[in-house]
This record gives structure tokens, C-alpha cells and sequence, in this order.
């Protein structure tokens, strides 16, 4: 995550990709994610996620549909093993047992 900084009139809409050069001359995708408001600047800050993957995928109509993601899982198995010292109990949170998370814009074909 990186913070972008605008002029107070500019205003962009969470979701929105921006291609941003990088330090190799090149350009990276990123998302704004979302938008600090602080009143007493005199900038916009926005929090800023680099997108990792470009994906496709088809809707109920067979329609191809694309875009770009930041995908990211779990580095090392440390909830799976506190699930599996609490197993123990009667209440299991399988939400942790997902192995890989994507984040996007929103988009309707999903």
C-alpha cells in the first residue's frame, strides 16, 4: 500500500486503476482504495494497492470478462494451526481455512 496525494479538486472514485511509472521506467497497475479524509490538509490523500494478477473469468453467458486483482494468501500456516489447537472446541471458523484472497474493483459480471 502507498498513499497518493492530489489537488483538493481532484476527486477519484474508489476502484479506479491507475498505470503509475515505477523505478524501472515502466508502468505498474494500482487501485485507489480508498479515499483519508483530512480536513485540515491542503491535499487529497488517497491509500493506494498495487495490483498483482490480471484475471479473467466468465459470467453466466459465457461472456470473457477481465481485470486486474491483488491476490494475496496466507505466508505461513499459523491460523490453520490455531484452528487445529482450538479444533478442540465446538466452534470452528472455517472463514480462516481460505487459502488465497482477491481484492478488485467491484464489478457487476462477478
Amino acid at each position: 500500500m502507498y498513499y497518493l496525494l492530489t489537488r483538493v479538486e481532484d476527486q477519484i472514485p474508489n476502484g479506479t486503476i491507475l498505470s503509475i511509472p515505477d523505478h524501472h521506467g515502466g508502468q505498474r497497475p494500482w487501485m485507489v482504495w480508498y479515499f483519508e479524509d483530512f480536513q485540515t490538509s491542503g491535499y487529497n490523500r488517497y491509500i493506494m494497492l498495487r495490483m498483482t494478477h490480471y484475471v479473467k473469468w466468465r459470467d453466466w453467458d459465457e461472456q470473457e470478462h477481465k481485470g486486474y486483482c491483488y491476490l494475496y494468501g496466507q505466508e505461513d500456516n499459523m491460523l490453520k494451526d490455531e484452528i487445529k489447537s482450538r479444533s478442540r472446541m465446538s466452534t470452528v471458523y472455517s472463514e480462516n481455512l481460505k487459502l488465497s484472497f482477491m481484492v478488485m474493483p467491484r464489478d457487476s459480471t462477478l
